[in-house]
């Protein structure tokens, strides 16, 4: 009976990894399948009424109307994120080439106090320091070059990935019930901690999901109409990256607007990167500051610094899902903690 035993859960670990395996390149459409369906669930189940109770039909109206209400923006704003691409890339070939020259006559150009400061230790006649930076200026215009095969690679995948979204979401609407209901089941905790737990991740979603988008915009909106303003090239591009940055609460958008501004003053636009700076702490950073903690916080009662890193390390670990995906786990941490305290304190509770 031991070795029945054994030789059943061995068996079961190994069905488990080879389903793993055969999975694992489709998590990343199952898991944005699943967040959809969460988040348009109230939408399906209208449509489901409406079409008398036929699950399929209604699975397959709630997937062309959100399909329509994605792609259409999608493909409005990607043909024109491609053409920005292509402007931009023209316009560094042309820029970097040219980057010493202009560089050099800014203030703030380093080339007199590396010459000054390495002069008081070797003989800088012998160093041709313009050309060590041109050198570095062509390699960083071959990762350009790079970045935009890669991004055209990247929107293939992107399409890929989101016809078998589409797909999942068409059965996980028809039979997501039954499903639920098997998953449910199979967690080996009370039924009040179940539902606490899932009530808790569906809060995740949608505060992530409709809060994050909502801050998201706003902001990039703001950062696109001060480089709009101040002339810097692919406005559009940088709202865009600026867009899916602000998902990382506190520093994301800075990490747009901070470099631009440091571009700005290292080519003698001292004004413009000074107004910039101030632009980005007082107005961007004033909508992360006060939307943010009222939309999403309130209502995950996550902790700020907890939420930042949850969503830092996650991106670095599974890509853009880690943004749903970073506040997930630690929410499901979070609940499985609470579980854990209630349990000890009501087993001391009875010893007492």
């Amino acid at each position: 009976m031991k070795w029945e035993y054994i030789l059943t859960l061995l068996l079961a670990f190994l069905v488990g990894y080879l389903m793993f395996t055969v999975m694992a390149p489709f998590f990343i459409p199952i898991f944005w399948a699943i967040v959809l369906v969460i988040l348009f669930y109230p939408f399906y189940q209208w449509i489901l009424r409406k079409v008398t109770r036929r699950p399929a039909l209604a699975s397959l109206i709630a997937c062309l109307s959100i399909a329509v209400f994605l792609i259409v923006p999608l493909t409005v704003v990607g043909s024109m994120l491609a053409g920005e691409f292509l402007h931009l890339y023209n316009w560094a070939e042309g820029y970097l080439a040219g980057m010493t020259t202009k560089a050099h006559k800014s203030p703030l150009f380093i080339y007199p106090l590396l010459e000054k400061y390495l002069g008081g230790f070797m003989d800088v006649s012998t160093l041709n320091l313009r050309g060590i930076f041109a050198e570095i200026i062509r390699s960083v215009a071959g990762y350009a070059g790079e970045g935009v095969q890669g991004f055209v690679k990247s929107l293939a995948e992107f399409f890929i990935n989101l016809f078998l979204a589409f797909f999942t979401m068409y059965f996980l609407f028809k039979d997501g019930d039954k499903l639920f209901s098997i998953v449910k089941d199979l967690i080996p905790i009370t039924e009040h901690h179940k539902n606490d737990i899932i009530d808790k991740n569906r809060a995740v979603i949608s505060a992530t999901m409709y809060g994050g988008v909502l801050v998201g915009a706003v902001q990039a909106a703001l950062g696109g109409l001060a480089f709009w303003f101040l002339g810097i090239p692919a406005a559009l591009l940088l709202s865009f990256v600026m867009f899916f940055m602000t998902f990382l609460p506190s520093v994301g958008s800075s990490l747009i607007w901070g470099p631009v501004a440091v571009y700005l003053m290292l080519t003698g636009e001292i004004a413009g990167g000074i107004g910039l700076v101030i632009w980005g702490v007082f107005v961007i950073g004033l909508v992360d500051n006060i939307m943010r903690p009222y939309i999403i916080g309130g209502k995950t009662n996550l902790h700020p610094l907890l939420l930042f890193f949850s969503i830092f390390g996650a991106v670095n670990v599974f890509g853009l899902i880690g943004i749903i995906a970073g506040p997930l786990i630690l929410s499901i941490g979070q609940a499985m903690i609470e579980f854990y305290h209630e349990y000890v304190k009501t087993k001391n509770t009875w010893a007492g």
